[in-house]
């Protein structure tokens, strides 16, 4: 089947996107939208060897795309989805989703039992091996009892774009998107991917003004899982010198290290076992996409993240800035 697809956004992610669409099917079109119409003109010039074309959006509305990819900023990630949402395309959209007047729409959308599958959200590290060899050891009996989980993550906001000015970007601007809790949320992903979604937090938001921004820059949160023998941990900041991505498990038979940005996994037990994983970030990126396009409900080895697993991460992010100022214990 031919796919007609459009994508929303003109950023480096949606250039990502793009390049991995090209690999899997070079023969697919492509419409590009953007609120501002010289810029998509601008954008889909590198792209001017393939079916690829800049558009407006009096003419997107009619049209009949197979699939959406919304790759735009983060403010109109949810009015994109309810855009589309009613149509006969599949959506893919970056995470994370705002709170915002279309939120209660998309919590509607997601409890119906056909639009389950329609939606994807842009977690790609469900498409990490190192993540998908933790979450098969975790299932084995030996590993039942789980009574540590670590997160931590970090880098310097500065170092994120290369080209850009760190204050102008998305993390560092508006206050309902900015602060590390709405751009480090992978870790909350992965958390309720791997255990399931938490009973309750208790969220810690530190503005440090280390960057020269009125925003929190440091958040840690304790987690109670269902597993009420289990103590877990998030710690994320956008302040250090070097990008770190770790992972720790403890269960009463084994050990668990992951470092996600090298993607290696340290067992330990009364031997040492080290596993080591391709390193190609993209590579995570490009399968996910390759089965988004491919209108799979389930890929073989990993989940996708589905609009109410999206919809999760928000309220989670939610009651972490409730128990920052209510200094308490948050259900979710």
């Amino acid at each position: 089947m031919k796919k007609n697809i459009l994508v929303i956004g003109t950023g480096s992610i949606a250039s990502r996107h793009i390049k991995n669409i090209l690999r899997i099917d070079k023969s697919s079109t492509i419409d590009v939208l953007s609120g501002d119409y010289d810029r998509s003109c601008i954008f889909c010039k590198q792209f001017k060897r393939y079916k690829i074309k800049p558009t407006r959006y009096n003419n997107v509305i009619d049209k009949d795309y197979t699939h959406v990819v919304i790759a735009s900023n983060t403010l109109l990630h949810n009015k994109y989805i309810r855009n589309f949402a009613n149509k006969n395309n599949y959506i893919y959209c970056e995470k994370p989703l705002p709170l915002d007047k279309y939120f209660n729409f998309l919590r509607s959308f997601s409890t119906k039992r056909k639009n389950k599958e329609k939606i994807k959200i842009g977690f790609q590290f469900r498409f990490n091996p190192a993540i998908n060899f933790l979450k098969k050891e975790l299932k084995k009996s030996v590993n039942k009892n789980v009574y540590l989980v670590l997160f931590y993550c970090g880098q310097n906001l500065k170092n994120w774009r290369k080209n850009s000015n760190y204050k102008k970007l998305y993390a560092a601007g508006r206050k309902t998107l900015a602060s590390v809790h709405w751009e480090l949320c992978h870790e909350v992903d992965i958390l309720q991917y791997i255990f399931d979604k938490p009973k309750k937090l208790f969220s810690k938001l530190t503005s440090t003004n280390k960057l020269n921004l009125k925003i929190s820059d440091v958040a840690i949160t304790t987690f109670k899982l269902k597993n009420p023998s289990a103590s877990c941990v998030i710690s994320v900041e956008m302040l250090s010198p070097v990008l770190y991505r770790k992972l720790i498990v403890g269960t009463t038979n084994n050990y668990y290290e992951l470092d996600l940005v090298k993607n290696i996994v340290i067992k330990k037990n009364k031997k040492t076992f080290k596993y080591i994983f391709k390193k190609d970030r993209n590579q995570m990126f490009a399968d996910y996409m390759k089965c988004f396009l491919s209108n799979k409900k389930k890929s073989k080895k990993f989940d996708f993240a589905t609009l109410k697993d999206g919809i999760n991460v928000t309220q989670i992010i939610k009651a972490m800035i409730k128990s920052d100022k209510t200094k308490k214990f948050i259900s979710i």
